[in-house]
């Protein structure tokens, strides 16, 4: 990609696609941050297993993983939503940031619970 492209946003950005349960392997063994993008409400129904919370819409989103990542651009990083998308763009987001090992639980939260994953109650902050 050009510099330009880079500089504006320009060509796609390199996320990568983690299933469910190698998300939940690697967040376990602590190989993997997991970002939990859904709103508030939707936390309330639970959240995976070891998971942190910040909102799509918070604008600290990026400030926040960088802090959880030990100011660690190259720490390995996966983002959840309830199907995928939300929390693709929220990869994007990361990538675009820096962050050079980004990735987009398939299926979200939805695939999460298919899979049987463990899940967790949210905590308030």
């Amino acid at each position: 990609m050009s510099l330009l492209g880079k500089l504006f946003g320009g060509g796609k950005s390199s996320v990568a696609t983690i299933d469910p349960q190698t998300a939940h392997d690697r967040v376990r063994k602590k190989e993997l941050i997991l970002i939990d993008v859904r709103t508030e409400n939707e936390w309330q129904s639970g959240i995976a297993k070891g998971a942190h919370t910040i909102t799509l819409g918070d604008s600290t989103l990026v400030d926040q993983v960088y802090g959880l990542t030990r100011e660690d651009l190259s720490r390995p990083v996966a983002v959840i939503c309830r199907s995928g998308a939300r929390s693709s763009r929220a990869a994007s987001q990361l990538a675009a940031a820096g962050f050079t090992d980004v990735s987009n639980v398939g299926g979200g939260m939805m695939a999460w619970n298919l899979h049987n994953l463990p899940t967790q109650m949210h905590r308030r902050r």
